[in-house]
């Protein structure tokens, strides 16, 4: 693994931060060690579990080998994976929005669009992917206030709201509420796109279809006029 990618998104800003860096160092190592510690005794406890699902496959389809080499091993990599998939539920928004800039004279729309996202259903714990696209208007009558951000903070926090069990409605939902929150805009809104795997793989088995949401609030709920613009930018 590259040290210097993981460096620069977590310790080096705090490092930068800190009146001590050294003293926050060792805090941030003796805190690494610990949540390895209790990540790994959550993956071996999944491990197990997964292990019994192939035995209870194995017993539904005596035909199964589990001794099969492509199967040896796989109970320790479901767990991962799994970690893997839901690491945003160890993040938080304010972790993400924790360098903002004030909107100052800025009051046009602001948007990123075709954030790719694999999230998992909450359902069936099939995965579902997509693409999310994210607008707000800042809200240039309360100084202060209103905040823009770096656009990777808009990726981010798709990530964090997709890399749990979830459904694509709350997902939407969250993601607008947590731009609400931490940047006081005007007016946000969300769309997001999907393609689920309990619909494409199982059930009704229908390949191509793919499922739209949207979360919209503020001037983006009161203003027509304003939710054409965003839709008429997704399309260029």
């Amino acid at each position: 693994m590259a040290f210097e990618a993981s460096f620069n998104k977590d310790l080096a800003r705090k490092l930068a931060s800190s009146n001590n860096p050294e003293k926050t160092l060792d805090l941030e190592l003796a805190h690494f060690r610990a949540r390895a510690v209790e990540l790994n005794s959550a993956r071996e406890m999944m491990a197990e579990g997964y292990d019994k699902v192939l035995k209870g496959l194995k017993m539904a389809f005596p035909n199964l080998d589990l001794d099969d080499k492509n199967l040896v091993g796989s109970p320790n990599r479901m767990a991962r994976a799994l970690l893997e998939i839901c690491s945003g539920l160890g993040t938080s928004q304010k972790e993400i929005f924790s360098t903002t800039f004030p909107a100052e004279n800025y009051n046009e729309v602001i948007i990123l669009k075709d954030i790719d996202y694999t999230s998992l259903c909450s359902h069936h714990f099939f995965p579902f992917i997509g693409k999310a696209h994210v607008g707000y208007l800042p809200d240039t009558t309360h100084g202060q206030d209103s905040r823009v951000v770096g656009l990777s903070k808009l990726a981010h926090i798709v990530d964090m709201h997709a890399q749990r069990p979830q459904l694509q409605e709350r997902m939407c939902y969250g993601i607008m509420n947590s731009i609400k929150e931490e940047l006081k805009p005007a007016g946000v809104m969300v769309v997001i796109e999907g393609s689920h795997g309990c619909l494409t793989c199982r059930g009704a088995k229908k390949a191509n279809a793919s499922m739209m949401t949207s979360a919209l609030d503020g001037k983006f709920k009161e203003d027509s006029k304003l939710r054409a613009e965003f839709f008429s930018l997704l399309k260029q």
